[in-house]
């Protein structure tokens, strides 16, 4: 009884002190020199989801041993617009373990949707965007809880991501991840959500590269691989501003309605487990890729791994999220939760992207194409670019988008800049064929490489306007005998001695600024092929 007594008589002198001190002064949080004396802050803030028509409760709770004054919620004044029923002051003072439920009431209309729509990720991050603040005059501290939303996402969005798959790639006999690694960061969602297209200045003042480009009216995408909110919010269902990218490759193609940003769960290097802000397969949406999600949300930054103040992922694991993360095997759909992959540093030496296999198979442009609205680099297959004589492809699955600075597109003639194909034959005997248009010729045939695809649509002139689609494929379109292309044993990277290397899209670009880090090219590679011309090793979905 005797310790009841005392822990309510200093609860008593807490708080009188606390409404004292307020006494003349404003009322708002202020230091102890203006005689505010300030409560520990130990105040627990629980938030309901923020949806169309939805009752958002705010539940706050008093863990300190002091009465915490009458505490406020403050909405960002965006939100403050689209509220109904507002009930966001206490009307006493919360004791300790006591608890309140403040509230405010969302319309079940267009515009509330459109607004939670647009600030989706200032919503999801409002320990630094201040969307719901929770104050109270004797607290040492700003309360900004996390926060979930429920918002109607992009029509195009939803169209691309239902469960089509045909003759989609296998690239493993088992589930697994792939790559997961860190692609670049800050440059998705450059400029405001009403841009059409990037703004030079936008983009360098957010890190990103601008491209020198001589040929007249180029398109918008051949300047940068920094893209608008509006894009975002096309292609990842909702906007994000400044967003870092992460690409997770797969053995097998998703689900792609089963894909969900809380599916995912980011480890970094300071021990913080995130998640994205947004998820889709984009920019492998054709129906027969559709085994890489792209994830855009806060992920790191740019400095070195071993700076002081470094922040970068290390692992990705796929967890039970609102929907279960479901890959596509031989026998049907398999749950993906459990899997996980080590990350790298994008902006290190060598860490640019890397080619996680290559398939040899019989051409086929089964699956070749995607949703209507994302039309624009369809027919970019073998035989779109090369006509009928193309028989065989070698699909190359890389880490990340490939690009020869981090901007510029790679051309259908660039197979010798980049690549040679090993040919070992059954004395052991080892041939390269290092350039497209020169036939190899041995006893048991001829073996042609015709150049690239899996890049820019056909009919698309190549020079430094060209534009590719940016995904994890680029595909050696061959010709030849059976017996002879069934030789192919390697492909390799050789990335020195006059080749090339890979940047992915956070690279420098052709016209880099001064001070501004940027991705690294890739390092030296070499893979053993996966011969799959008597079993394509593809998957059709449903």
């Amino acid at each position: 009884m005797r310790e009841h007594v005392r822990t309510g008589l200093f609860g008593c002198l807490a708080l009188l002190t606390a409404l004292c001190a307020g006494c003349g002064g404003s009322g708002g949080v202020s230091d102890n020199s203006s005689g505010v004396v300030n409560t520990i802050a130990a105040l627990d803030a629980s938030v309901s989801t923020l949806a169309p028509g939805a009752s958002v409760q705010i539940v706050l709770t008093n863990r300190s041993s002091s009465p915490i004054e009458a505490p406020v919620v403050t909405l960002a004044p965006w939100l403050q617009a689209i509220t109904l029923n507002p009930r966001l002051q206490a009307t006493d003072a919360l004791w300790p373990g006591a608890s309140v439920t403040l509230s405010f009431d969302l319309g079940a209309d267009s515009i509330t949707d459109q607004a939670l729509t647009n600030h989706y990720q200032h919503i999801l991050s409002n320990p630094r965007s201040d969307v719901l603040v929770v104050t109270s005059a004797n607290l040492n501290t700003r309360i900004k809880p996390d926060l979930l939303v429920n918002a109607t996402a992009s029509p195009t969005y939803r169209n691309l991501m239902q469960d089509v798959l045909i003759n989609a790639d296998l690239w493993d006999d088992t589930a697994r991840i792939m790559s997961a690694d860190y692609a670049f960061e800050g440059i998705q969602g450059v400029g405001t959500l009403s841009d059409t297209k990037t703004n030079e200045s936008a983009v360098i003042a957010a890190g990103g590269a601008w491209q020198t480009i001589a040929t007249p009216n180029a398109p918008p995408t051949a300047f940068t691989t920094a893209i608008t909110p509006a894009n975002v919010y096309q292609t990842f269902g909702y906007p994000t501003y400044l967003a870092d990218a992460l690409p997770v490759c797969f053995s097998w193609p998703v689900l792609p309605s089963t894909v969900d940003r809380q599916s995912f769960a980011v480890t970094l290097n300071t021990g913080a487990v995130v998640k994205p802000y947004v998820t889709s397969i984009v920019p492998n949406h054709e129906y027969n890729e559709r085994a890489c999600v792209v994830l855009f949300g806060e992920f790191g930054n740019r400095l070195a791994p071993d700076a002081n103040d470094a922040v970068y992922p290390t692992m990705v694991s796929i967890v039970a999220g609102k929907r279960q993360l479901m890959l596509v095997g031989p026998s049907g759909p398999v749950s993906a939760v459990g899997l996980s992959k080590a990350s790298s540093h994008p902006y290190v030496s060598n860490a640019g992207p890397t080619l996680s296999a290559a398939k040899l198979s019989v051409m086929s442009v089964r699956g070749e194409g995607g949703p209507a609205a994302f039309s624009g680099l369809i027919n970019n297959d073998c035989i779109s670019i090369y006509g009928p004589t193309v028989q065989y492809r070698l699909r190359t699955f890389s880490t990340g988008g490939t690009a020869p600075d981090g901007v510029a597109a790679i051309l259908p003639t660039d197979f010798g800049d980049y690549f040679r194909l090993q040919v070992t034959r059954p004395d052991g005997q080892i041939s390269w064929i290092t350039r497209s248009g020169t036939p190899l010729d041995m006893p048991e045939g001829r073996i042609e490489v015709l150049g690239l695809a899996d890049l820019g649509r056909q009919g698309t002139p190549f020079n430094d306007a060209y534009v590719a689609d940016r995904d994890n494929h680029i595909d050696i379109c061959i010709r030849g005998d059976l017996a002879a292309v069934n030789l192919i044993t390697g492909l390799d990277m050789p990335a020195s001695n006059g080749y090339k290397r890979f940047f992915n899209p956070g690279g420098p670009g052709n016209n880099p600024r001064p001070g501004v880090t940027y991705t690294q090219p890739g390092a030296p590679q070499f893979l053993t092929v996966i011969r799959a011309l008597n079993d394509p090793r593809t998957v059709s979905y449903p």
